[in-house]
């Protein structure tokens, strides 16, 4: 019922494999290069198209086993079989695990295979469905079994003639005697008749005095009638404002959202303390708050494990536990802290403790070794030489922001628009957003500040042909960039998440960044990952364009709680492309990924 199995070092070198059934694709590859690679051990399972991965590693050997099988079946033997499989083949080949030797296994395999299958069948034999004499229903109704049905009838009937023995009136002697589920129902018809007998609770006479009601908001009247001066000039929505009084306010809002050029030097986000300082002084001081036990039992305990030691899990429980309350304090969500520390877990266990060397310390290695994989982004994220590229292909580089409503894309859309201007890139921007009102007219003013031309063609139009048109125009123009700003909705609106789709599979961008916010803990997560399924799961391409990168705002707000980074770069592999820190439009700024990574774990 498997696909395929392999055994293979973390080095590269596959030891044995056997295929039962030809895999479609490279399910395995995926697996190394979306899982194992990126500190995602933890998870018990990969999903990857058709395919279902489980997998165990043998940390001493650095040996890694896996199963690939069909997701839509339900094989609860898949652990056991791997730990059977482990075991068997540690005992077997020692040599030439040492030598990374490939070697023959496949009669031993198959034993061992169909062994597991047989047990497992046997097991569900047994457990069969359950009669239902011996269900709680048949219980509750007093219905046990047929022997204890005729033992109760028996002795109603010697009852019975006792009585009749006796001459004493019986209500069973009319030969109508009444189970007990009809006791129950009259009891409960009486209970209900006594409650309607009671009727409603009385109101009292004096009731509390009515509150005077608030003038509210005059009406307006729509007549015939003729509209005063006063009432025109009040309903009047489109003066006209003189050149001078425009350039007024564009130059008052030029100052207060773009300031002084010292605002944008630093183009990466990293605080002003030294963070060696920071560094050595969590690893001396664990008075500061953390995860250290220098100063506990435990602690004492721990700093005097040293030699030979093969750290096993219960070894890390007392360590793991403070690290994952430590990981949801920093707003990381509770699902991906789980996952993290379980990843820990599988990095850690079976390897050898060295010298004067505390289990704490091991562990919060492994942790920091794991986020600094899971943040470092594993594709280039310099907007600027690609859009040199595309320039340089004769076509406009188009960027297209989604998101949730209310999270900023606009704002992250006008702050990057400043970015690449300042950068000496010629930037358009298109008003793609047709659904929400006043959404054009908001872009429109930030095109003004920023001295740069909006495209746009009003409400009630598709999205997805208002974008075409804004990337033909663009290139047509000689325009570097595009900047594509869409509506907010929902992740689970599919109405609205096909038109999503519809735009990028028609369009196919450069770059479609997610927006989201810093201060959303497990929300987050659900929206990036039901954004990124509806891409794959709506497009009509065969291979649908999927979120490309992440932009989180608000991170001025959130002090050390930078989880939310981690979060969802942990779940799509998608690197952060900036963070908004500010309301200026040079409070943008490439994530320093060191400095995550302080915060997280001090």
């Amino acid at each position: 019922m498997i696909d395929h199995f392999v055994i293979f070092s973390k080095t590269g070198t596959v030891l044995w494999s056997r295929t039962l059934c030809k895999l479609g694709g490279d399910p395995v590859d995926n697996l190394i290069n979306r899982v194992l690679m990126e500190d995602r051990a933890g998870e018990k399972k990969f999903i990857d198209d058709a395919y279902a991965m489980q997998w165990v590693f043998e940390n001493k050997l650095d040996l890694v086993f896996v199963v690939v099988y069909q997701k839509i079946l339900q094989l609860l033997y898949i652990e056991e079989l791997l730990e059977i499989v482990k075991k068997d083949f540690i005992a077997m080949f020692p040599q030439q695990i040492a030598s990374k030797t490939p070697v023959k296994y496949e009669d031993k395999f198959t034993k061992i295979l169909k062994a597991t299958e047989l047990k497992f069948t046997e097991k569900q034999a047994r457990k069969g469905p359950r009669s239902f004499n011996a269900s709680k229903k048949a219980k509750a109704k007093g219905v046990t079994s047929n022997t204890s049905g005729k033992t109760a009838s028996a002795s109603r009937s010697a009852t019975t003639a006792d009585s009749s023995e006796d001459g004493s009136d019986s209500p069973a002697s009319d030969g109508k005697d009444k189970s007990l589920e009809e006791l129950e129902n009259e009891a409960a018809l009486r209970s209900k008749v006594r409650k309607m007998r009671t009727g409603p609770r009385r109101k009292g006479k004096d009731k509390a005095a009515k509150e005077p009601k608030q003038s509210g908001k005059k009406m307006t009247k729509w007549d015939d009638t003729k509209v005063s001066k006063k009432e025109a000039e009040a309903l009047d929505r489109s003066k006209t404002i003189t050149a001078e009084e425009e350039e007024a306010q564009l130059r008052e809002k030029r100052e207060a959202y773009i300031g002084d050029m010292e605002d944008s030097e630093s183009e990466e986000y990293s605080d002003t303390d030294d963070e060696s300082a920071a560094s050595s002084g969590a690893e001396s001081d664990s008075s500061k708050g953390g995860w250290s036990f220098s100063k506990t039992r435990l602690g004492n305990f721990l700093s005097t494990v040293s030699g030979n030691k093969i750290l096993e899990r219960e070894d890390l429980e007392p360590v793991i536990t403070p690290m994952h309350q430590m990981l949801i304090s920093k707003n990381v969500a509770s699902e991906v802290a789980d996952e993290l520390c379980e990843s820990v877990i599988t990095t850690v266990v079976g390897q050898r403790l060295e010298s004067f060397t505390r289990i704490s310390s091991v562990v919060r290695k492994a942790l920091e070794s794991a986020l600094l994989r899971i943040l470092t982004p594993k594709k280039s994220t310099d907007v600027l030489r690609e859009i040199l590229q595309a320039k340089s292909e004769g076509r406009a580089y188009s960027i297209v922001f989604v998101g949730v409503n209310g999270v900023g894309k606009s704002t992250s859309l006008s702050k990057v628009c400043y970015y690449l201007k300042s950068k000496g890139v010629k930037v358009m921007i298109a008003a793609c957003d047709t659904f929400r009102s006043g959404a054009v007219e908001q872009l429109n003013q930030h095109a003004k500040v920023l001295d740069v031309e909006l495209f746009q063609k009003g409400y009630a139009k598709d999205p997805a042909s208002v974008a075409k048109e804004a990337i033909k125009y663009g290139t047509e123009n000689g325009y570097d960039c595009v900047l594509i700003d869409t509506a907010g909705r929902m992740q689970n609106n599919e109405p609205l998440m096909r038109a999503l789709a519809k735009l990028v599979s028609n369009n196919n961008p450069d770059l479609v960044l997610f927006v989201g916010e810093a201060l959303v803990g497990n929300d987050g997560i659900d929206q990036l990952s039901m954004f990124d399924r509806a891409l794959a799961d709506y497009s009509d391409r065969r291979e649908p364009h999927r979120i490309d990168g992440i932009v989180i705002t608000k991170f001025d707000t959130i002090d050390d709680k930078v989880g939310a980074a981690v979060s969802m770069v942990y779940k799509t592999g998608q690197p952060i492309m900036f963070v908004g820190t500010g309301q200026k439009y040079t409070h943008l700024k490439k994530l320093n990924v060191r400095t995550v990574l302080r915060h997280l774990t001090q």
